[in-house]
């Protein structure tokens, strides 16, 4: 039976600074300490039960390291992220459980390595915009030699950059161990993580193989809204010291234009554009206000809540706001409009002033009459 059934309340207390410690470490723009990720490299191998790398590569990105490790060869050898940290950290589960209440585990686990949405939204456009990896079968064998382990592993397991690389989204679990190890002393159980430890704090984006590491840096810049959501209003979101970069407008991958020269931003560029967030993006950088003003929209519905403006480009795509007065004056009597983003599929005024409440129209209306 597990011997820690709770967590004292010093223990508890401790649950924050692991979780702000993890969180710095995923967020991390500092650049990496080469020479620490590479002790740490070494260390992981041998902790995993593999010969060191002799080889590790460093790169300026993760998409210079997809484009690096796609042209790899057999003397590359096979990729050992299964190994090195999957298989690794289901080891360890094994081992702390039998010290550790479950319930009392994933209280740690939730606490210090709780969602973070911006990583999550930067790993996924680095999978998204990187070179692809996933060769076909006959170069699968090629490079892990013509055997039957080799047909089973291109058979079975298929590989691609998701599958054979890892980033900080995806050691971000090793924060619970970490204060498994330093607060709680599993320091037995845990030590086998400690090169991952090490790794997770010192670099980037990695993708093991059994002779060769490639190692990638750290963003030197990485920008999010309030919401978690990759965005900035004036230049890239996320950025890596080759220059490799991704614009993002609210949670939305953008044109480099479209940030960075707001100007060209027309209702002709709006109606050419195809993909529909992009396209309200674009409306919301114009700002709604404008792009009504300048004809974009129109009218469909009116009462004493404000005016519904749409416009359709197909049958299912389409933009919709409603332009609200401000019930209270500004100090030369003059009332602010205001307008704002709404589904499309909404028909009058009061339904979709409701809609911004989190309310339907008869309960809105209800509410205004009491009112």
């Amino acid at each position: 039976m597990p011997t820690e059934q709770a967590l004292t309340a010093e223990q508890r207390g401790a649950l924050g600074e692991y979780r702000a410690r993890w969180a710095a470490v995923r967020r991390s723009t500092a650049p990496a300490n080469r020479g620490a990720a590479e002790r740490a490299v070494r260390l992981a191998y041998q902790s995993a039960g593999l010969e060191p790398p002799a080889r590790i590569v460093w790169c300026d990105s993760p998409f210079a390291l997809a484009e690096l490790a796609g042209r790899m060869s057999g003397d590359d050898g096979r990729n050992v992220r299964l190994r090195l940290v999957d298989r690794l950290r289901r080891r360890i589960a094994s081992l702390v459980a039998r010290r550790l209440h479950r319930k009392v585990l994933a209280t740690i686990e939730s606490d210090v390595n709780p969602a973070d949405g911006l990583v999550s939204a930067a790993a996924e456009v680095v999978v998204r915009s990187v070179p692809e990896q996933n060769p076909s079968m006959f170069g699968q064998l090629r490079r892990t030699g013509l055997s039957l382990s080799g047909l089973l592993e291109a058979i079975v397991a298929p590989r691609n950059f998701t599958t054979c690389a890892a980033g900080p989204h995806d050691l971000s679990w090793l924060g619970a161990y970490d204060y498994l190890r330093e607060v709680l002393g599993l320091r037995g159980e845990t030590e086998s993580l400690r090169g991952l430890m090490q790794l997770a704090m010192s670099a980037g984006w990695l993708q093991p193989h059994e002779r060769t590491c490639w190692l990638a840096e750290r963003p030197n810049l990485l920008c999010g809204d309030a919401r978690d959501r990759l965005h900035q209003a004036s230049g890239p979101a996320l950025r890596y010291p080759d220059g490799w970069s991704i614009w993002a407008w609210r949670g939305v991958e953008v044109p480099r234009w479209i940030i960075e020269h707001k100007d060209r931003i027309t209702l002709a560029a709006i109606d050419e554009q195809i993909d529909v967030q992009v396209r309200r993006c674009m409306i919301e950088i114009m700002t709604p206000e404008r792009y009504v003003a300048l004809g974009g929209a129109t009218p469909i519905a009116e009462d004493e809540t404000g005016i519904l403006w749409r416009r359709n480009w197909l049958a299912a795509d389409a933009w919709a706001a409603v332009e609200v007065v401000n019930a209270t004056p500004e100090p030369d009597g003059t009332r602010r409009h205001f307008f704002l983003q709404v589904p499309a599929n909404l028909r009058t005024a009061r339904e979709a002033v409701a809609w911004t409440y989190g309310m339907r129209a008869e309960a809105y209306a209800h509410l205004v009459h009491r009112t």
